[in-house]
C-alpha cells in the first residue's frame, strides 16, 4: 500500500451526533452510570467513603448469601453474612487468587443470575495461570465506558472527540484481518498496532494526519512506536492530548511520546477482571482510584497492608459494581506505588502514585534479588537503535535480551546497551543480546517487555 487510502467523508448527521451529551448517545447502563458518577465526583470525601462502605457491605453480604464459592468461604471461617459490617472487616476475608478463578469459576456466579445475560471472557497467563470469568452482556462494557469517558473529560475530551486509536490488531465484520478502519459513531480512525512497520508508516502516518485527530489513544508501546516512526521520518502528527492504557507506561516512554507529539500523555489503569479502575486527572499528580468502581488495597508478599509512602505493593481489588460475578479481595498480580496524599484537584478519590507493572515483570538476579522493569525502562536513549526489545528469563542470574535491530544497530551499540544495563542493575545478572526479526505480541496485541519463566516467582 504505497499511498494513503481515502477516508470516508463526515456528514451532517455524524457531526450532530458527536455533539450530543453522552447520556443522549448511550442508553441503559452507560446513561445510568454516567448520571451517577458525574454527580458523585463532586461529593465530599466523607460522603464518598459512606457510599463505598454501604456498597461494600451490600456486595460482600450478597456474595456470601448467593454465590456457592463465598458461601463455602464464609462457612469455613465460621462467619455469617451479617458478620461483615464495615470496611474494617475486609482483612478478615481471605484473598481470592487466579487459581480460584481457574478452579471454581462457575461458583462465583450468584444463584439468581440468568446465565444467558453473561458472556465468558478470559485473560492471558502472564502469571502462569490463565483464568476465565464472566461479564454481563448489557452492563460490563457500558459501565466501563462511562467511567473512562468521565476520566477523559478531566483533560478536556469526551468519547466522541476525534481520535486516532492504536491498540491491538483489527478485524472487519467478517473476522478478517485489516490494517485500518473508521468508526463513524465513535469518530475514530483505528490503526493496527500489530502492523506499525516502516513500510506501513509511509501510508499510515499521512492517513492519520488526513483524519485531523484531536487526540491519540493506544497501548504505550504503540504510542512509543508511532513517536519513533515520526521522529525517524522528521514528521509530526499534531494532537492536543494522548491517552495510554493496558500496558505499564514507563517514564522514558512518556517523556519520548510527549517530546515528539508536543502534548501531554494521560494514563489509566484497569484490567480484564474489572475490580478496580484508576486514571490521571488534569493535574497528573497520581492516579485517582475510582471509589464508586471498586476498592484497591496494596499488600506485600506476606499479604500485609503496604502503608509506607512510595512503597510498592500488589494490587488487591474488590468490585462494588459487578454483583453478577463478584470478586472480593482479588489478587490481580499487578503492582502499584502507595501514597497517602490527595490530589490538589480536590476530587474525593484516593490515589496511587503509579501502576508499577506485574509481579512477573521482575528480573531475578543471583541470590533472588529482584529488578523491576520499571527501573530498567527508565533511560530515554537506551534503546535508541532498537525497534523492539524483550527480555526472556528462565533461570535466576541470567537473561536474554532479544532485540529487533534498527538501521543504526551494530556491535558497538549492543555493547553500549549491555554496559548501561549492567551499570544500572549491578552484579548478579548476566545478560546476552540476541537479534531477532520479530517479537510476538499477546493475542490482543499487547507488547510484553519481559517473558518471565522462573517457577514460583
Amino acid at each position: 500500500m504505497a499511498e494513503a487510502p481515502r477516508l470516508p467523508r463526515d456528514n451532517l448527521l455524524h457531526r450532530l451526533y458527536w455533539r450530543l451529551p453522552p447520556p443522549w448517545r448511550h442508553r441503559g447502563a452507560f446513561a445510568e452510570t454516567w448520571r451517577f458518577i458525574t454527580r458523585s465526583q463532586r461529593w465530599s470525601r466523607d460522603r464518598m467513603e459512606a457510599h463505598v462502605e454501604e456498597r461494600l457491605v451490600a456486595m460482600v453480604r450478597g456474595a456470601a448469601r448467593r454465590c456457592p464459592f463465598y458461601r463455602r468461604r464464609f462457612h469455613e471461617l465460621g462467619m455469617a453474612p451479617e458478620d461483615f459490617r464495615s470496611r474494617e472487616d475486609l482483612p478478615r476475608l481471605p484473598f481470592v487468587g487466579r487459581a480460584d478463578l481457574r478452579d471454581y469459576c462457575e461458583e462465583f456466579i450468584p444463584d439468581d443470575v440468568d446465565r444467558g445475560d453473561l458472556e465468558y471472557a478470559s485473560t492471558g497467563g502472564s502469571s502462569g495461570i490463565p483464568v476465565g470469568f464472566y461479564r454481563h452482556r448489557a452492563r460490563s462494557r457500558a459501565v466501563e465506558e462511562a467511567f473512562i469517558t468521565r476520566y477523559r473529560t478531566w483533560s478536556g475530551t469526551t468519547d466522541t472527540t476525534r481520535a486516532v486509536t492504536c491498540a491491538g490488531g483489527l478485524k472487519d465484520a467478517r473476522g478478517e484481518r485489516q490494517l485500518w478502519g473508521v468508526d463513524r459513531r465513535r469518530n475514530t480512525l483505528a490503526l493496527s498496532s500489530d502492523d506499525l512497520t516502516r513500510e506501513n508508516a509511509a501510508w499510515m502516518l499521512p492517513l492519520a494526519r488526513a483524519f485531523r485527530p484531536e487526540t491519540l489513544r493506544g497501548y504505550p508501546s504503540a504510542l512509543a512506536t508511532l513517536a519513533a516512526l515520526l521522529a525517524e521520518r522528521g514528521e509530526s502528527l499534531p494532537v492536543r492530548v494522548l491517552y495510554s492504557n493496558s500496558e505499564t507506561l514507563y517514564d522514558a516512554q512518556r517523556r519520548r511520546i510527549e517530546e515528539v507529539f508536543g502534548a501531554p500523555v494521560f494514563d489509566h489503569y484497569g484490567h480484564s477482571e474489572r475490580v478496580v479502575l484508576a486514571g490521571q486527572c488534569e493535574r497528573r499528580e497520581g492516579y485517582h482510584v475510582f471509589s464508586e468502581y471498586g476498592i484497591l488495597e496494596l499488600v506485600d508478599a506476606e499479604g500485609r497492608p503496604v502503608t509506607e509512602e512510595g512503597a510498592v505493593g500488589e494490587v488487591v481489588g474488590t468490585t462494588l459494581l459487578h454483583d453478577y460475578f463478584p470478586l472480593v479481595r482479588y489478587r490481580t498480580g499487578d503492582r502499584a506505588v502507595f501514597t497517602a496524599r490527595r490530589c490538589s484537584c480536590g476530587r474525593p478519590f484516593p490515589m496511587i502514585l503509579r501502576p508499577d507493572g506485574r509481579l512477573q515483570e521482575l528480573l531475578v538476579a543471583d541470590g533472588g534479588r529482584r529488578i523491576s522493569m520499571t527501573s530498567v525502562n527508565r533511560h530515554d536513549d537506551l534503546f535508541r537503535a532498537v525497534d523492539q526489545f524483550q527480555f526472556h528469563q528462565s533461570e535466576p542470574g541470567r537473561a536474554v535480551l532479544r532485540v529487533v535491530p534498527g538501521p543504526r544497530f551494530d556491535e558497538a551499540e549492543a555493547a553500549r546497551i549491555l554496559d548501561i544495563l549492567h551499570g544500572h542493575m549491578g552484579d548478579g545478572l548476566r545478560l546476552v543480546i540476541e537479534r531477532v526479526e520479530r517479537i510476538e505480541k499477546t493475542r490482543i496485541g499487547k507488547h510484553c517487555f519481559l517473558i518471565q519463566e522462573i517457577e514460583g516467582l
